[in-house]
């Protein structure tokens, strides 16, 4: 029986496209624990029967080496400096305190999604790690903001890191991209929405699996929603992002004909909540066939969110919350399947019209082209990726540590 770990970023999206592979580990008898800075995650997993792990980490970054965090991030180093990475007494504890994690477990493989810090860990203590990432944060993909160039000046933890990684005897890199490559790297994604120029990663095609006990598959089974909406967390570190694209659908969709579903995390403020128009029904979390039979999906461009419009080829009209969803939403775009408006730059009766403008069948047809070339593509998914990982245990020392 082996020990797998599973560090995770924050947010249910990691979770869903990593669970599968945790699936594969489970049936084949493995242990399998996760650790994740999200509570709804991390109680998701326990419901389940997955061991969550805490940080027991108690140290803060200074709030005096915070960048301020906002919806526009230009690479990896100033997205990990609006977390408090520039903090050397921080970063030191919360790497340590991730080393002193694996400790205890003893894994046999480490897989990482966006978790620097699990991959540094890994490496110091010799455990062979798998990471998941996008396109947008490998150190070969297309950059994370390719439409404009980034500011002089912008503030990097890399320094910071790599002092202590000069400490444990590992080598410095160069930009924080670099730490989410493993022994082996595996993009759950296509290279049409995910570019990686680098033979060294591997494509396993679209991961994601739909919440278990879904109250959705209950509660409101005979619904048919013309339009699904996806507005993730109502406020997260990009601020009330997924409060402002509530907003908006509810005034583009007040008083019209659509049948509209609408999935968000957290509690809207009580005008919002008064305001929500008869048209729009709010469900804890949408069925999956809902999505093959609708005729619009409205979204903040999450990287699972572009791939299920994809997947179930119903056309995307994105509001993307911060820059990593530009991205997705740019690259949607790109192949014909969305059409993506910045928070704040048009009116609800503009919004309308556009989405109007999407459901046409255009959009359609392109996605379902696209759908079909990627299910004729020798992808392997959850399990190819399950079998890699197997792979780099087997290369431990036949087998055992």
């Amino acid at each position: 029986m082996r020990r797998i770990f599973f560090g995770l970023s924050g947010g249910m999206g990691p979770v869903l496209r990593t669970l599968p592979i945790a699936e594969q580990h489970r049936q084949a008898g493995d242990t399998v624990s996760f650790s994740i800075y999200d509570q709804q995650a991390a109680q998701y997993l326990e419901s389940i029967g997955y061991r969550h792990v805490e940080d027991q980490d108690p140290t803060v970054p200074s709030p005096g080496l915070l960048v301020p965090a906002g919806c526009t991030f230009y690479h990896l180093d100033h997205y990990y400096a609006s977390l408090g990475l520039a903090d050397y007494a921080f970063v030191r504890s919360w790497i340590t305190s991730r080393i002193a994690m694996l400790k205890s477990l003893d894994p046999h493989l480490v897989y990482a999604d966006l978790s620097p810090h699990t991959i540094i860990a890994a490496r110091y203590l010799g455990i062979p790690v798998v990471s998941l990432t996008q396109a947008c944060f490998h150190p070969a993909g297309l950059p994370l903001h390719y439409w404009s160039k980034p500011p002089r000046n912008v503030s990097r933890v890399t320094p910071v890191v790599n002092r202590v990684l000069q400490e444990l005897g590992l080598s410095p890199v160069s930009r924080m991209e670099e730490l989410t490559a493993g022994d082996i790297t595996v993009v759950p994604s296509i290279p049409e929405l995910d570019p990686i120029r680098s033979e060294a990663v591997h494509y396993v095609g679209p991961i994601g699996e739909e919440l278990k006990d879904n109250p959705a598959a209950r509660e409101f089974a005979d619904l048919s929603p013309d339009v699904v909406v996806y507005a993730g967390r109502v406020s997260d570190t990009a601020g009330d992002s997924g409060l402002r694209l509530v907003r908006m659908v509810q005034e583009a969709f007040r008083d019209r004909q659509e049948r509209v579903a609408i999935v968000y995390s957290g509690k809207l403020p009580l005008r919002e909540a008064r305001a929500m128009p008869a048209s729009v029904i709010r469900v804890e979390r949408f069925r999956s066939d809902w999505l093959s039979r609708a005729k619009l999906y409205i979204h903040h461009g999450g990287h699972g969110s572009c791939l299920s419009s994809i997947l179930h080829a119903v056309p995307s009209l994105i509001i993307p919350t911060h820059s990593e969803r530009e991205y997705n939403a740019r690259n949607l775009w790109k192949q014909g399947g969305c059409e993506y408006v910045l928070p704040d730059t048009c009116t609800s009766g503009h919004f309308y019209e556009l989405a109007r403008y999407v459901m046409e069948d255009e959009y359609k047809r392109k996605l379902e082209l696209l759908r079909d070339t990627i299910m004729r593509r020798p992808y392997g998914g959850a399990k190819h990726a399950y079998r890699l990982g197997r792979s780099l245990i087997r290369l431990e020392a036949g087998g055992t540590r």
